[in-house]
């Protein structure tokens, strides 16, 4: 018989068991989702970090990418603020000593129909350079973009116009000696005024130069990314009137050995060395003959055309530079800003007129 009594103590051993299976179940561990594993660990004082952040961050354990190769290099020998160098290139003047240990490389024309280099440099082994020989304005017009500290041997009015008026940070072999500068026996005037790199930033900062810039010039793809263009295992370029600089790529370096007058382009601290290139950028620009001297005036602020070659093939560019101090910009077909591959960059200015082919 089912009476009031029985009813109740049926209903309490409910309520007891609902409770036992509650107990039960709270007693089990409980899956964390990662967001709260991560805010506990910060809680707790400890770093979370993903696969992925891992993995970017070891590109700068060893050293510190050159801003101007995109390479790593040793922190200890990776300057704060560029040096910029003028070189000759007659033919008296080759092998220059120093052009292999340069991050980038302008080469534009001069006087008589040779071109002149400035060699960008943001490391090195305490190299010897040379020969230097004087300033132009559109060589200055690059070192600005750099904003380095600019080595030469003299300089044209312009020039000397520019270098006060502008307050390049200048250091003039005609008014410094050793031990930034001396002359070699080995070689005739003029071409044979040599100097040392570290001794010319030690020089600079007794002069009150600034040490450091932020000027960035370029940016490199994070790895080695070939050009979606035209072949080009050999590059060659002629100046007006007959010129000769010419590339040949070497698919098992991954770099372009460099020629002049078709022969090896070496470098004469290691005559053994033929000197290379990663990039070489053509970029043309409109030339003017000044006067009786052929002093030039080259237009680089503006628009313009030019090329990029890179792993053996080769793209369109146009270019554009807002003003003197501003850098050149370097644009693909699509409108997209150039990425140089990490490596040494050779830019090659030419007049509108000068014949470029390839192979």
């Amino acid at each position: 018989m089912i009476t009031r009594r029985n009813i109740c103590l049926f209903m309490v051993f409910i309520v007891v068991f609902i409770e036992a299976l509650a107990l039960t179940a709270c007693s089990k561990p409980v899956d964390v989702p990662p967001a709260v594993e991560e805010e506990k660990a910060a809680d707790e004082g400890e770093a979370v970090v993903s696969e992925e952040e891992t993995t970017e961050g070891k590109d700068m354990v060893d050293g510190l990418v050159c801003p101007l190769c995109g390479e790593e290099v040793q922190e200890e020998s990776l300057y704060e603020r560029p040096v910029a160098v003028m070189l000759d290139n007659h033919s008296a003047a080759r092998p220059q000593a120093g052009l292999d240990q340069a991050d980038v490389v302008y080469e534009i024309l001069a006087e008589g129909n040779i071109t002149r280099y400035m060699a960008v440099y943001m490391h090195d082994n305490g190299e010897i350079v040379g020969p230097v020989r004087s300033a132009r304005r559109y060589f200055i017009d690059k070192a600005m973009e750099h904003d380095a500290i600019y080595l030469h041997a003299g300089g044209s009015p312009e020039a000397w116009e520019d270098i006060a008026s502008l307050k390049i940070p200048s250091l003039d072999a005609m008014s410094l000696g050793h031990p930034v500068y001396w002359r070699e026996n080995h070689r005739k005037m003029p071409h044979n005024i040599y100097g040392n790199l570290s001794e010319a930033r030690k020089m600079a900062s007794n002069k009150g130069y600034r040490e450091s810039t932020q000027a960035k010039v370029f940016s490199f793809n994070h790895e080695d990314m070939p050009p979606e263009g035209q072949q080009a295992a050999a590059v060659r370029i002629l100046y007006p009137p007959d010129y000769r600089v010419s590339y040949r790529y070497s698919p098992e370096e991954g770099v372009y050995f460099r020629y002049v007058m078709d022969k090896p382009h070496t470098d004469e601290n290691n005559k053994d060395l033929h000197l290379t290139a990663k990039n070489i950028i053509i970029q043309k620009a409109v030339h003017k003959v000044l006067d009786s001297e052929g002093r030039r005036r080259i237009d680089l602020v503006g628009k313009g055309e030019g090329m990029y070659i890179s792993d053996g093939q080769y793209v369109p560019l146009t270019w554009k530079k807002d003003g003197r101090k501003d850098a050149t910009e370097f644009y693909l077909e699509n409108g997209e800003q150039l990425k140089l591959n990490p490596g040494k960059t050779w830019v090659q200015v030419i007049p509108m007129n000068a014949s470029v082919s390839f192979e």
